[in-house]
């Protein structure tokens, strides 16, 4: 018996699930929508397409919201205090008058029941008077039954905005601006009565000429001092393409490495050699990087001094590559003394 109650509540549970999932899928997932349609509660509902006042609504939808910067300022409603005076005065009047009333009555009094309607005037009468008589009002509409559907009417409503003639009461009309002010014309000046000379000295005077200056003063122990050493200046003697991982030059190389020793081997310059290293990333990588053009630098500085060149005026160094030096280009310089340089 137990189990047979079981088994019905079970198919009573699935089969409300199910209602409720036909529900929900016949009103577009709105479960409230699904049950009001199950359920027969829905069949009164007007109908969208012959609703009152839908194209209002769908106008107001269609249409831009107004401009606010167009819309007027309220008025400002300002009583002056006879007016104020005058409306206290007449509340205290009416509310005199109703206490007199109340006073007169008395409890157990009836209370007097609606006023009829006066008997409608015979035709005769009104054909007498020379009137014509009103029409007769239109009977209501009958009350429709609670299983009946609306009497459809306008789809568009025709109620008009009132419209106020005149100005609003407490209103500030507009006033006009006011109207640009105009300076008056500068009179000419009178004549002078002074002399030609008096008046041409208020005029102004050139400028005077530019001062000169005295040259500096150098003491006499800063002009015993040697004049300072500048720079000297590198000037590009040729550029060797070593790539990286290379142990020694090619044989065209060692030509152009031995025509420059040759040519400045006795002379009291500096040949500097200058090898570009590629970027890097990490620290340990890029001192890496350098190493590797420092080694590249030491095959040419080698080459130069088995050439000939003494090894004391060799300089080795390794720079950062640019666009215009690529990494792996060797450059060879000649370390010129600049002008007026000593020592």
């Amino acid at each position: 018996m137990k189990s047979r109650i079981a088994r019905a509540r079970a198919g009573g549970s699935a089969l409300s699930l199910a209602a409720l999932w036909l529900a929900a899928g016949l009103s577009g997932c709105n479960p409230i929508e699904g049950y009001r349609s199950l359920a027969g509660l829905n069949k009164n509902d007007p109908d969208p397409a012959t609703a009152l006042f839908n194209q209002n609504l769908d106008s107001a939808q269609s249409s831009g919201y107004p401009n606010l910067a167009s819309v007027p300022d309220p008025p400002i409603v300002s009583s002056t205090a006879a007016e104020r005076a005058q409306i206290a005065k007449g509340l205290n009047a009416q509310r005199a008058s109703a206490q007199a009333a109340d006073a007169q009555g008395h409890p157990g009094s009836a209370v007097p029941g609606p006023v009829p309607p006066p008997p409608p005037i015979p035709p005769e009468l009104v054909a007498a008077a020379g009137a014509t008589p009103p029409a007769p009002a239109p009977p209501p509409p009958p009350l429709r039954g609670a299983d009946e559907p609306p009497v459809p009417g306008s789809l568009n409503a025709t109620l008009q905005a009132p419209q106020v003639e005149g100005p609003l009461p407490g209103a500030v009309p507009p006033r006009p601006s006011p109207s640009q002010g105009s300076l008056a014309p500068m009179p000419a000046p009178a004549p002078s009565q002074l002399a030609p000379a008096v008046v041409q000295s208020a005029n102004p005077q050139p400028s005077p000429p530019p001062a000169v200056l005295p040259p500096p003063q150098v003491p006499a122990e800063i002009a015993a001092l040697p004049a300072p050493k500048l720079p000297p200046t590198p000037i590009t003697l040729t550029s060797l393409e070593l790539s990286p991982g290379a142990a020694a030059l090619t044989a065209s190389e060692q030509a152009r490495v031995a025509d420059i020793a040759a040519r400045y081997k006795d002379s009291t310059g500096v040949v500097r050699v200058v090898a570009y290293a590629a970027a890097a990333t990490g620290s340990a990588e890029q001192l890496n990087s350098f190493r590797a053009a420092l080694d590249r630098a030491q095959i040419v500085a080698k080459a130069l001094n088995d050439a000939g060149v003494p090894a004391k005026q060799i300089q080795t160094q390794a720079a950062p590559s640019t666009p215009v030096a690529p990494p792996g280009r060797i450059d060879v310089q000649l370390l010129v003394p600049a002008a007026g340089a000593t020592g």
